[in-house]
């Protein structure tokens, strides 16, 4: 394998100087740490370094924990995947009866969402109901499709999913995942967030006002439960790569469910699947406000790619991981689309 870490070096200085960075990014093959470096502060006003300890808001890279959470209920026989979700959650009654547990998962369910349904939005976005009350409103607007026939990238269909993993068992969210994901994957620091929690090495998230100046940025907790409310380091994240590769906390027969993309999509349960540079590409990312958040694993290669970043703008996610692969691989003369999954935080 070519490694020119010179170069990559080079373009993470060039893209922070045109466009600003702060974050970690963090490279291995084979379990060994190729590339480490860390750009800015955790805290800029404090100017506090970003440390092994520092603990990022996940956003989106949150689903792939809820799925294997889920899926843990569903390995114990405590859910089915054919099931409609009002099964588990009353709330759901009203969504159309072809959306199941599976069609959440791989954002085939086509239900409406929190953000995406203007209309629900502009009359109960971020009103003190709870998330049950608003999803039981949401349920009387119309769905984008019809379950099953096409894929729409939503945080309905994850914050759904974990009310289904509340009600059957038992525990709240937070428990659940700390019991039945973080602590058997390893995952020491890793926490489901809330609003007005306290916890020590949070890393600050900063937005740029139109007139290009860095400001804090109000951490977006909106429709996140379950989609995008986890805290966690990088060594985190990286039980992402043990999960996958070493088929952790489920069987072969379910990790082959989450890792088969949707016919329509390159969705899987909980991230997506799909050919990039002539390798086998599983991924998900992360975005909202102050942060820009990526997972990559190559698994033929067994080559993982981690970036959290605490610049809530820009497009690092794509161009760093870009430069990665032509750092370590060579440069094939192509350039990949940016993901497109959260919308306005590409």
């Amino acid at each position: 394998m070519k490694t020119n870490i010179g170069y990559l070096d080079r373009a993470v200085d060039l893209y922070t100087e045109k466009s600003g960075f702060s974050g970690v990014i963090r490279v291995t093959i084979e379990n060994n740490v190729l590339y480490e470096r860390t750009v800015g502060y955790a805290d800029w006003e404090e100017q506090t370094p970003f440390s092994p300890d520092s603990l990022f808001t996940f956003y989106s890279l949150s689903k792939p924990f809820c799925a294997m959470g889920l899926l843990r209920l569903y390995e114990k026989g405590l859910v089915r995947l054919d099931a409609h979700p009002s099964l588990y959650v009353p709330e759901a009654e009203l969504f159309p009866r072809d959306v199941t547990l599976h069609t959440l998962l791989n954002h085939s369910a086509g239900i409406p969402d929190f953000v995406q349904t203007q209309a629900f939005y502009e009359e109960y976005g971020k009103s003190p109901l709870t998330v049950r009350e608003q999803l039981r409103l949401l349920s009387h607007y119309p769905p984008f499709f019809k379950a099953g026939t096409d894929t729409r990238y939503t945080n309905v269909n994850f914050l759904l999913l974990a009310l289904v993993i509340e009600n059957v068992s038992g525990k709240t969210y937070a428990d659940y995942m700390r019991d039945e994901v973080f602590a058997p994957l390893s995952m020491q620091t890793a926490l489901v967030d809330r609003e007005g929690l306290a916890v020590p090495y949070r890393v600050t998230g900063y937005e740029k006002t139109e007139r290009g100046e860095i400001k804090r940025a109000d951490k977006d907790y909106y429709s996140m439960f379950g989609a995008g409310d986890i805290l966690g380091t990088v060594s985190d994240v990286y039980a992402l790569r043990h999960a996958i590769r070493d088929r952790l906390l489920l069987k072969e027969d379910t990790w082959k469910k989450i890792l088969t993309p949707h016919p329509v999509s390159t969705f899987g349960y909980g991230c997506r699947r799909f050919p990039w540079h002539g390798k086998d590409r599983i991924t998900h990312n992360g975005g909202s406000a102050g942060f820009r958040t990526l997972h990559v694993y190559l698994p033929n290669e067994d080559f993982d790619i981690i970036l959290l970043s605490n610049s809530g703008w820009g497009d690092a996610r794509d161009i760093i991981t870009e430069e990665i692969h032509t750092a370590f691989f060579g440069d094939d003369g192509t350039r990949h689309a940016p993901l497109d999954m959260d919308k306005g935080y590409i």
